[in-house]
């Protein structure tokens, strides 16, 4: 069983605060990731800084290379709720993977913006760390009603990728399991109608998952939603979508850049090329 600990735990409050406002936890648990940022070499170390809107709360999460490693984290968040502005600053320790929720000043904030740097010792060139600034926002989303047949109404847009080619619901297949592949875009085909939502592309009810954890060159196909990492993937600025889980260094990837209809995508390393890119819902 791995040991886990945390020590010197602290939070400081600076600016003008409301009674009964500080809020904090160390779970993280159902949060979205806003961002992250990655760090290697002897003494691995990032910096990660999100600014997010209505929060309810903002933390940290750090993933090692090796798997263990004990985390030295600072954090510091300013955050304004109306004429208002207040800040919050801490640290703590603990070993990886660790993850943190900030104190904020205000109980229900209009904006924050938030700094976490981490530093883990490791022994060699090749270990590192990856930190993911997560957060849940003050009113989350519903989640989605898994539709009962193929035959349910489908409703959003199409995901357009490679080469002309958009996420396709192979024959529009509303059970778990069901392959996502590529396909000629056509935004008149239920098939091809997606959402994204809270780090979920869904379709049908279902969203597009990393069957069975399975990591790099892995098959995606539709499942249940239910906020796991496998099911969680991050819209980045260039088009691609990071999965959250396995240290968030996977994409969603056209393999080989096909531009056959009927290739069931994968996720596989993030690249940032033409193959990986795709336009959101």
């Amino acid at each position: 069983m791995q040991k886990s600990r945390r020590t010197a735990v602290y939070a400081v409050v600076t600016g003008l605060l409301t009674a009964g406002a500080l809020t904090a936890t160390m779970s993280v648990a159902h949060a979205n990731v806003k961002g992250f940022c990655d760090g290697s070499g002897t003494a691995a170390s990032c910096t990660v800084t999100q600014t997010i809107a209505n929060p309810a709360t903002i933390g940290e999460s750090v993933t090692a290379t090796p798997t263990q490693g004990e985390a030295t984290v600072s954090w510091s968040v300013t955050c304004t709720l109306g004429t208002d502005t207040a800040t919050t600053s801490g640290g703590t320790m603990g070993e990886t993977p660790e993850s943190t929720l900030f104190t904020l000043p205000f109980a229900d904030p209009d904006q924050c913006t938030a700094t976490a740097t981490v530093s883990v010792p490791t022994t060699t060139a090749n270990e590192g760390i990856t930190v993911a600034m997560t957060y849940t926002p003050a009113t989350a989303a519903p989640s989605p009603s898994p539709s009962p047949t193929s035959t349910s109404t489908a409703t959003g847009h199409v995901v357009r990728g490679f080469a002309g080619k958009c996420l396709d619901d192979a024959g529009n297949n509303a059970g778990n399991g069901a392959k996502v592949v590529i396909w000629t875009c056509n935004s008149n085909d239920k098939a091809q109608l997606w959402t994204y939502s809270s780090g979920e592309l869904i379709h049908n009810g279902k969203c597009l998952n990393d069957n069975g954890w399975g990591g790099n060159r892995t098959k995606q196909v539709l499942y249940s939603c239910n906020r796991a990492l496998n099911e969680l993937y991050t819209h980045l600025a260039s088009g691609e979508f990071v999965l959250n889980a396995k240290g968030y260094k996977l994409c969603l990837d056209d393999p080989a850049n096909s531009k056959k209809n009927g290739t069931q995508v994968i996720v596989y390393t993030c690249k940032n090329s033409g193959n990986q890119h795709w336009q959101l819902p």
